[in-house]
Order: C-alpha cells, then structure tokens, then sequence
C-alpha cells in the first residue's frame, strides 16, 4: 500500500462514523429539555430578581414606593425583614431592639410608659446573635429620625461578633451588594407583586396567636415535675456554678467592637439610649450551662462589667438590670421559662426603669449587684411562691375535708 494510500485510509477512519454521529444526537436530544428548562429557569429568576430590586419591598435602596409597618403593629418575628421600613420611616423616632424577651411589648404599652408622644416601634425578634444586632444596630445609627433607642443586652453577647441567627436575612443590612440577590425568595417575591398590586403597610397580625403561646408556655413550665427536674440540675451543678472563666473585658469581642461603638455613635447624634439587661431566673444559670457554657454566671458576670465600665462615660446611655433581687429573679413563679419573664407587673416595673431611673448600673454600684447576684445564684434553692401556695392550699382543702367527715 502506498503512502497515499495509507493517509487518505487514515483520514476516512477519523470521520465520525455515522453510529458515533447517531450517538450523539441521542444525547443531545435526550439533554435538549434539561438545557431549555435550566436556561428558562435562570431567566425567570433573572426576571423575577429584576422586579423584586426595582420594587425594593424590603425599603433597601433609595428608590421604590418606601412601605411602612401598619401603625400599632408589632411585628414579631417577621420584623428581621422589615428592619430598613421602619429604621426609614419618619413616623418612628423610638425603637425598642430586643430579643424574644422583650417581644410582648406593643406599641401602645410602651407608649403608656413613654408617654402619648412617643413614636414607638418594637423591632425585637426571637434569638438574636451579635452580628445580626451590630447590623439592627446600623441601620439606626444611619437613620435621620431616631431619637430614643432601647436595646436588650443578652447572653449573646458573650460569644464571637461573627455569629449570627441562622434565620437573619444579613444580606439585606450588610455593605455587599453582590448578596443582594439572595433575597429573591417566595415570601419576598409574593410581598413585591403585593406592592405592586397597591399594598403600602405591613402587619403581622398575631397578638392572640402570640399570647395563647406565651400562656401556654407559663402552663407548661408551672408543673411540680419541671420544679423538681430544675433542683437536680441545680444539685448537680452547683459545686461548678460559680467556676472562673478566665475571661476579662479584652475577650468580649462583640461589645468591644460591635456594642460599645454603637452606642457611641448614637450618643454622638444626641439619641438616647437605655440598655436593658434582661431577668433571667437564678436557675438559668445551671439549666443552661449545659448548651451555652459551663462558666456561664462567670461570664455573663464579666461581660456586665465590662459594658458598665466602658459605657458608663458615654453621653445619653444608660444601663438598667433587676436580677439582683431573690424576690424576682429567685422565684420561678414570675417565669414562663428559666430565661424568660411572664409576671406582668415585674415586666411593667422592668420597662418602666427608662422613667423611673430604677436599677440603674453604674461604676459604683456594680460590685454590689454583681456579688448579689454571684451569691444568690450560687446559694439557690428551687423557690416556686405559686406551686407552694397552690399545694399549701390542696393540703388545706385535704386537712378540711377529712375533718368534715370524721
């Protein structure tokens, strides 16, 4: 065979065959629809995040029809997307930022505590973590009718600046505009064509719904065997309850630089600001510990310290705390759970401390309510005043029932 022979050979058996080509076109047929359908996909997304940014229902940018949270309304839970709709809205000059223990607050009781005036908004939300307040925080100190800021300083605050509330929609407070389409989502995208159909206020309308869970909580957690399980914890764990941490104020990340910087800059525009350390019964301390730190009252203990020391120079602010007191904080009757208050009046008296001055933190007095609260804690015995009064009572009715028919 001769060499051009053998390359025009070669050549023939390099073209496709017409079994390969048949192949191919198989494939091709069979991954068409995929294509067409991802390809369709991303341009209704494209399409739909094109119209969720031009509406802008979350209030992020400077453009859109500029919604507002119903009058009245306290949002809850939802209010995580809401945070730029009122931090923008004139209507508001006061803003109570909390967590799930300050989330029974309505506009109109705190305005019965502030007074008629007070353009008052609840913007607390169930778990927050540092980083996710710091943003909460942000959108404040940027907005142009803040006056009054209450702000809750939970045990959070003892763990990293980096950790947030799984649930939080960060991407909608923070500086990267490259995350912002993360929030073309179902919720997101039904409020956007809301908007579009005329809508201007938001509500969550769930007050019933929010005091039937709150009461059935204090139901649940009111029983003779969650009493008894709480003082085996509390036997179990009181030799460690009052370990040191080795922590001081430098290890508080999240005060140090997401905190206290805040609270400055609110000072520097004239906001008031009053921080309120929530009540958590004395049990919390050993029925936590588990899941949150085994030197917990330690550190919860330091890190007060540390933000009365560094806030206490700073204008306008002031901190309030009134779980020094056993009559409080040593019952379990005045709780719907070992970190979360039910009794009405002590929640009122709480709150309250914005006007009154009551329980005010300060350089001088700390050592006293930080001792307080290291020996009560330390020395704490399961106190339960209603489960005492109702089983003092059952015994009488007993005693009297016998004698009645003896």
């Amino acid at each position: 065979m001769t060499h051009a022979t053998k390359s025009i050979t070669s050549s023939a058996s390099d073209l496709p065959s017409p079994q390969k080509r048949s192949l191919s076109a198989v494939r091709w047929r069979a991954a068409r629809p995929m294509v067409m359908a991802a390809a369709l996909l991303t341009v209704i997304y494209l399409s739909l995040a094109a119209v969720v940014i031009a509406v802008d229902p979350h209030n992020v940018y400077r453009w859109g029809p500029q919604p507002r949270i119903e009058p009245g309304n306290t949002p809850r839970d939802v209010v995580i997307d809401w945070i730029d709709v009122a931090a923008k809205d004139s209507s508001y000059d006061t803003f109570l930022v909390g967590s799930s223990v300050t989330e029974m607050y309505t506009p109109e009781y705190l305005k019965g505590i502030l007074g008629p005036d007070a353009k008052v908004i609840n913007l607390s939300y169930g778990g927050p973590r540092p980083r996710d307040r710091d943003l909460v925080l942000d959108q404040l100190v940027k907005s142009d009718t803040v006056k009054h800021v209450i702000v809750s300083f939970e045990w959070t605050y003892i763990r990293d600046p980096d950790v947030t509330n799984i649930s939080f929609p960060a991407f909608l407070y923070d500086d990267d505009i490259a995350n912002d389409l993360r929030m073309v989502n179902f919720p997101t995208i039904r409020t956007t064509f809301s908007v579009l159909g005329g809508q201007r206020f938001y509500s969550n309308d769930d007050d019933a719904r929010y005091k039937r869970y709150v009461d059935g909580m204090y139901a649940s957690f009111q029983r003779p065997e969650e009493m008894a399980r709480i003082q085996r914890e509390v036997e179990r764990h009181r030799a460690q309850i009052g370990a040191s941490s080795g922590r001081d104020c430098a290890s508080f990340q999240a005060i140090n630089e997401q905190l206290v910087p805040n609270l400055k800059a609110l000072s520097d525009k004239g906001v008031k600001v009053d921080v309120m350390i929530p009540i958590s019964s004395y049990a919390f301390y050993y029925v936590r510990r588990n899941d949150i730190s085994p030197t917990l009252l330690d550190e919860m203990m330091v890190a007060r310290r540390c933000l009365v020391n560094a806030a206490s120079d700073i204008p306008h602010v002031s901190i309030f705390a009134f779980d020094d007191d056993p009559a409080i904080a040593g019952d379990l009757a005045n709780f719907r759970e070992v970190g979360h208050l039910y009794d009405p009046a002590i929640l009122s008296n709480f709150i309250s401390a914005i006007t009154t001055g009551k329980g005010r933190l300060t350089r001088k007095n700390f050592p006293r309510h930080e001792n307080a609260i290291r020996s009560a804690v330390e020395n704490y015995q399961t106190t339960n005043t209603r489960l005492d009064m109702v089983a003092a009572r059952s015994e009488t009715e007993q005693a009297a029932s016998k004698s009645s028919t003896s």
